[in-house]
């Protein structure tokens, strides 16, 4: 899992990287970029972690099923969390007025 997380990040480098030199976005956007990726990994391993033990409880107490259900609940809140704080980041980029953003908030 940890190679998977490594080849994904090294791609998401890539890619920002490549906007970077064909002077696309900015170094100011592209650090902007590289941080808020990391802050989602942060964000999903400190929430896996935080609820391991609820997630163990609610498989002994309520049944494997359920215990997952109840953990896809959560991924999905934070995915929407991030989905939010993601549209923020990218309304702040230097070609923002050229993106077409859901202004829905």
């Amino acid at each position: 899992m940890q190679g998977e997380a490594w080849r994904k990040r090294q791609q998401w480098i890539e890619s920002v990287t490549g906007l970077r030199e064909a002077d696309a976005i900015t170094e100011a956007d592209r650090t902007l970029l590289f941080s808020e990726y990391d802050d989602m990994q942060r964000a999903v391993r400190e929430r896996i972690e935080a609820d391991a033990p609820e997630f163990g409880r609610r498989v002994r107490d309520d049944g494997r099923e359920a215990a997952e259900t109840w953990m896809r609940e959560r991924v999905h809140a934070l995915g929407v969390e991030r989905g939010q704080r993601l549209r923020r980041v990218l309304s702040e980029l230097s070609f923002a007025d050229q993106l077409e953003l859901d202004r829905r908030q």
